[in-house]
């Protein structure tokens, strides 16, 4: 542990100062949260698990070592809920008092007085015969009324924020980190994943089999994570690290299109972090029931409804997958000490799957993911603006909002737009080298981008962490045949806490084929600015690479729509463009000068990355072009072509193009728009595609159901 500098204690005392003073509308009011004290720090989990499915039943033995941290104290508490039954609770093998307050979830022992520095064991023998059965803590995996599948039997367990202690007495606050092993029986045709490395499977009388996880490093006890059931595992190793891809029996088929790109996002985070992924193992478990995806330490918890196959779209799991992989540093290897900085875990693990996808599918993709994350963001502003790092919340649960992920992660890409890629990055690897196995706060990763850069990012943290509310912007613009002048305000609500803000942006002006870049620095409400550009713009466009999180009330006319639509630097404002252009009902000509600027546009990942309101303007005239874009890399831009072409009259070309989409080879989308036109247009003279159609296989019969019901208008 470092002393306390001068940075990291006015970060500290500004943190308290927003929790106490800086709250906006919208946000409930409710007490100042801190993370709980404690009187021994715990440093070792040991859970003897049995597992009964058949009867919904769990017997566990758990054995938590501590050393004291006080002299004194003649009790000690862990959180168990009213659903676990506690039969004995000992002190160094030795039986003591307790009393559980189900209500509060308080399980309190009493103990022989302690002294500082003093090593124990508090040892808890349990059932749990009527967990709730939902979405966290212990849940059981059955049959539905939609999927009666014999695979579908099995559990797993959901600890964030605070629900392992639904199953297991534990401390269940992240501010106390323990190395951990559970050992797990189960029915002998099933296998159990845990944290860690499996060091011992065990064959046991009565059919029953028991599996051994090991984790020898520290981590928060909500990570600690168990999943159970007959799966289809696939194994492989990345730079030493056992590789565990997890799918429910039967779906192995989809480990390699679903989770391939797993060994890419482990090389780049550790790459670009400078610290190796830490752990010895990492699985990812795709179980039924799951929603989303949990950053379990060394083994994620993920939804199978995330599965996916290749004809589906390139990689559509990567967004979740990277996400809960970036947790593995962010959450997992440094925690958050409190849960009013849960930003710290989940504003990175957005921000890193949104850099994976700069990695991994360039500028275009990386700009998308950034403006959605914007305007996700701006929705939940419209009902609420609360300050990023904040002690004041009604719960835990309530941190887990769009202003803890999107708005966090666009911060976190505003703050490596303001500083650049060495001082972001080099600032991160301080961090997590100094924090490593730590629970932590705002400030000190404050004081860590700053002692890496030599960059004071206090005012930073002051506007965008400790602070509510976003820029508001809002321009002017007046042109002569040489200059221009350009009035930016901030029109942002500053009456609830939000500031004008400090930083650096850029204007671009269009003389209609090219685009000449102003650097502006903004710190007033409202500031001027004059360029002598040579030539009066036919467009101007304020932040026009999107480089920081803001709110933008733009004033394009329809002439500059359009050159915004065909020629802006970046896709967000072109779309943006061509959605209000294609608002004005546009001429012919206007729509095709924008189709033939996005048929310019090969990149597996476009500019413009969805144009189905292009689609809804097909055209006869645009038939080739729509044609033309049945062959483009990009899965959903043939999807879009496909819907644009089967919104035409039919022909007997266009005919023919469609029977010959109907193979096992297309994008399943654009097999079942081409079964769904021919149907509208012909149904009795396709029906032969659509009886070949039903034998094509596709991830949840797809194929196979709007072949179906092309055949019943066939009849």
């Amino acid at each position: 542990m470092r002393p306390l500098r001068t940075l990291s204690t006015l970060a500290c005392a500004l943190a308290v100062v927003t929790a106490m003073g800086q709250q906006a509308t919208g946000w409930p009011t409710s007490p100042i949260n801190y993370a709980p004290d404690r009187v021994a720090d715990l440093q070792d989990v040991n859970l003897d698990l049995q597992v009964d499915y058949a009867k919904r039943f769990l017997k566990g033995t758990v054995v938590h070592s501590y050393q004291a941290l006080q002299t004194g104290p003649e009790s000690i508490q862990l959180q168990a809920a009213g659903s676990i039954a506690v039969s004995s609770i000992k002190f160094d093998n030795r039986s003591v008092r307790f009393t559980h307050d189900a209500a509060q979830r308080l399980l309190t022992a009493q103990i022989p007085a302690l002294k500082k520095g003093q090593k124990f064991t508090i040892t808890i023998d349990y059932t749990v015969a009527d967990a709730p059965q939902g979405r966290r803590g212990f849940h059981w995996i059955q049959a539905t009324a939609t999927d009666k599948s014999s695979t579908r039997v099995g559990f797993w367990t959901q600890g964030q924020p605070a629900y392992n202690s639904e199953w297991v007495p534990i401390w269940d606050s992240p501010n106390d980190l323990a190395t951990s092993q559970t050992r797990t029986t189960v029915q002998g045709d099933w296998q159990v994943i845990g944290n860690g490395r499996l060091i011992k499977t065990e064959n046991l009388d009565g059919g029953k089999k028991a599996f051994t996880w090991k984790m020898t490093q520290p981590h928060a006890t909500y990570l600690l994570a168990l999943v159970g059931g007959p799966f289809d595992v696939k194994k492989d190793k990345w730079r030493g690290v056992d590789l565990w891809y997890v799918v429910p029996q039967g779906q192995g088929q989809y480990i390699d299109d679903t989770l391939g790109n797993t060994k890419d996002m482990l090389s780049y985070f550790s790459d670009v972090l400078g610290v190796k992924y830490a752990w010895p193992k990492y699985s990812q478990n795709m179980m039924f029931d799951f929603g989303g995806g949990m950053e379990n330490v060394s083994s994620t918890t993920l939804g199978a409804n995330a599965i996916t196959e290749a004809r589906e779209g390139y990689r559509n799991a990567d967004s979740l997958l990277s996400h809960e992989l970036a947790h593995q540093w962010f959450g997992d290897l440094v925690t958050c000490r409190d849960w009013g900085d849960t930003w710290l875990n989940e504003s990175f693990a957005t921000y890193f799957q949104i850099l994976y996808f700069l990695h991994s599918r360039g500028d275009n993709a990386y700009r998308l993911e950034v403006d959605n994350a914007t305007n996700a963001y701006l929705n939940e502003s419209r009902r609420y603006l609360r300050p990023l790092s904040t002690k004041i919340y009604a719960n835990a649960s309530a941190m887990f909002d769009s202003h803890t992920y999107p708005k966090g992660g666009t911060i976190l890409h505003t703050l490596r737009m303001q500083i650049g890629d060495e001082a972001f990055f080099g600032g991160l690897n301080l961090y997590l080298q100094t924090h490593r196995h730590q629970p932590v706060q705002a400030y000190q990763l404050c004081r860590a981008m700053s002692e890496a850069s030599g960059i004071n990012l206090e005012p930073f943290w002051d506007q965008w962490i400790f602070k509510p509310g976003h820029p508001v912007l809002d321009y002017t613009t007046d042109s002569t045949d040489q200059t221009t002048k350009v009035t930016i305000k901030q029109v942002q609500d500053t009456s609830k806490g939000v500031p004008i803000y400090k930083l650096t942006s850029e204007v671009a002006f269009s003389n209609g084929a090219d685009w000449v870049i102003k650097k502006v620095n903004l710190s007033q409400a409202e500031e001027t600015f004059a360029f002598d550009l040579g030539f009066k713009p036919r467009a101007i466009v304020v932040d026009p690479m999107q480089k920081f999180l803001r709110e933008m009330k733009d004033h394009w006319t329809n002439d500059e729509l359009l050159v915004i639509a065909t020629t802006a630097m970046n896709g967000i404002d072109r779309s943006n463009a061509i959605r209000r252009l294609m608002a004005t009902n546009p001429s012919v000509d206007v729509v095709t000068q924008v189709l033939l600027s996005i048929q310019k546009d090969k990149n597996q990942f476009p500019m413009v990355a969805n144009i189905r309101n292009l689609a809804g303007k097909a055209n006869p005239a645009h038939e080739a072009i729509w044609l033309d874009l049945l062959n483009h890399p990009s899965i959903a831009r043939q999807a879009d072509a496909a819907v644009a072409l089967s919104n035409l009259p039919a022909s007997q070309k266009l005919t023919s193009t469609f029977r010959n989409l109907i193979n096992p080879k297309a994008p399943i989308s654009v097999v079942v728009t081409a079964i769904q036109t021919l149907a509208k247009w012909d149904a009795k003279g396709n029906a032969d595609v659509f009886k070949l159609a039903l034998n094509i296989p596709s991830r949840q019969g797809r194929i196979k159901a709007a072949a179906e019901a092309a055949l019943k208008t066939a009849n």
